[in-house]
């Protein structure tokens, strides 16, 4: 049975964390709504429409796509020209190929941001699917959407590993039955430790796993 190995595209796959706060953080700047510091970490695993949703109860003015709207101009061409691969990503990737696996993202950024990001940095080709939380209309705090991956992908929920940054994200994936890796994304150390402990493995750099 072939190996499916999913990942999460920011603060994973690219170095885009710095940029993806700035960008979703900047539509609360501009409108003078506070936010706690962990705000970034639970708007990462919601994907850009259920950030949206929860910033109009915060106070946000205009339809849920308008709030995207803003989202996305804020970040496209950072993604499209700027944000780069982490350290290993590329021959880790073209290493699994050659081994046969099937690769595949899921991430919380809309095929807007995540296809010129994957295009131009050589890596697009590589995958058989590159899924959007938009696609399935959930998040990747929600046990559901580990189910219906594996049911589109016709896989046993043993033949996936699931490479993903994001705390919520990884304990949602293991409770799911999937085989999570935590990556390393230069959280601090308690939250490394979460991380650690939620996980079934860790990488701290992908030129490790070459």
């Amino acid at each position: 049975m072939k190996i499916w190995h999913i990942f999460d595209l920011d603060g994973t796959l690219v170095d885009s964390m710095p940029y993806f706060r700035r960008g979703i953080l900047q539509v609360l700047d501009d409108d003078g709504i506070p936010y706690g510091p962990d705000m970034a970490d639970i708007l990462t695993p919601l994907g850009y429409t259920k950030s949206a949703q929860l910033y109009q109860t915060m106070g946000v003015a205009g339809t849920v796509e308008e709030i995207v709207g803003r989202i996305q101009t804020n970040l496209h061409h950072q993604y499209a020209h700027n944000i780069t691969l982490k350290s290993g990503v590329n021959d880790y990737l073209r290493k699994l190929k050659a081994e046969g696996c099937g690769l595949c993202v899921l991430t919380a950024s809309p095929h807007l941001v995540t296809d010129v990001c994957l295009q131009h940095n050589g890596v697009y080709d590589l995958f058989d699917h590159v899924w959007s939380v938009e696609d399935y209309g959930m998040s990747k705090g929600e046990t559901i959407i580990y189910d219906t991956v594996t049911e589109r992908l016709g896989c046993d929920k043993a033949d996936i590993r699931f490479y993903d940054d994001n705390l919520s994200a990884c304990t949602t994936a293991v409770k799911a039955g999937w085989y999570t890796i935590a990556v390393n994304d230069g959280q601090n150390e308690e939250l490394t430790q979460q991380l650690k402990a939620a996980a079934h493995d860790y990488v701290a750099d992908f030129a490790d796993w070459v």
